[in-house]
């Protein structure tokens, strides 16, 4: 819901640098000549590279559209990625498993230590929507997806060796949205299980962003007392997000605008 004040935020860069892509979320709203995805998680860097693909994706969409919404068919995809991560060309059927992992499970599973586990969220009764009605629906989205994914070049670093590669000039920019403090614990490569080890690894993040001095640096966060000491100097605009469980969350968007020369937000 807040992806279009990144893509604003990102307005007029011609490379942008993504650290964490996770989702893919605000990328449809990014317009750059290059964005560049990064991810550790490779089963959805594959996901994206086979969805980019016009001589995969069509395969990957007639997979699934004939797959049933059953707890097998979820409980061997998940087998199925515990056994195997996707490391060298694009995998068809590894990203065919995945996905059903995404959008078979629960919401707000994916990307964490327990992704792979858990029963499809199957409604037994009438309120609210259909869990399969979502996944056919995420299935629709593959082909209109892909024309954002073309876009894009993909890589698997760590997220810190990716941004000490990222060249500091002039219509460059970094967009960061790394684990969250408190809440991004839950997710397989967070930024540490302690509040020190997260202000560690927070300070590094904020420490690698502001050797930027040409490169526009965009970070999104849920409001926290560590994030507002460490980018006390950094421009900040007030969001109001969701959180997995649909309950609002203040959000804050973070900009370092070309060297904080220029302000990007009235």
């Amino acid at each position: 819901m807040n992806a279009h004040h990144v893509g604003a935020a990102l307005s007029g860069c011609n490379w942008v640098g993504i650290p964490f892509v996770g989702g893919f979320s605000e990328v449809p709203h990014i317009v750059a000549r290059t964005i560049v995805c990064n991810d550790l998680n490779r089963h959805v860097i594959n996901l994206a590279r086979v969805v980019a693909s016009d001589s995969l994706r069509p395969d990957l969409i007639r997979k699934l559209r004939r797959k049933a919404f059953h707890s097998d068919e979820l409980k061997l995809a998940q087998q199925l990625c515990r056994d195997h991560e996707p490391n060298g060309e694009a995998d068809l059927d590894m990203a065919e498993q995945y996905f059903v992992c995404c959008w078979m499970n629960r919401a707000s599973k994916a990307g964490i230590d327990d992704e792979f586990n858990g029963r499809p969220a199957i409604r037994w009764n009438a309120d609210g929507g259909d869990s399969m009605v979502r996944f056919q629906s995420a299935i629709r989205m593959l082909g209109t997806f892909s024309k954002t994914l073309r876009r894009c070049t993909f890589e698997t670093m760590d997220a810190f060796d990716f941004l000490a590669r990222c060249e500091d000039v002039k219509g460059g920019a970094v967009y960061c949205d790394p684990p969250f403090p408190g809440v991004g614990r839950r997710y397989k490569h967070n930024a540490g299980q302690t509040d020190a080890e997260e202000r560690a690894w927070h300070a590094r993040l904020r420490d690698a962003l502001e050797r930027f001095q040409l490169t526009r640096c965009v970070c999104r966060f849920y409001a926290h007392p560590l994030i507002d000491t460490l980018y006390s100097n950094w421009e900040r605009q007030e969001l109001t997000g969701r959180t997995q469980a649909n309950n609002e969350a203040p959000e804050i968007l973070l900009v370092r605008n070309d060297g904080g020369k220029a302000r990007l937000f009235a």
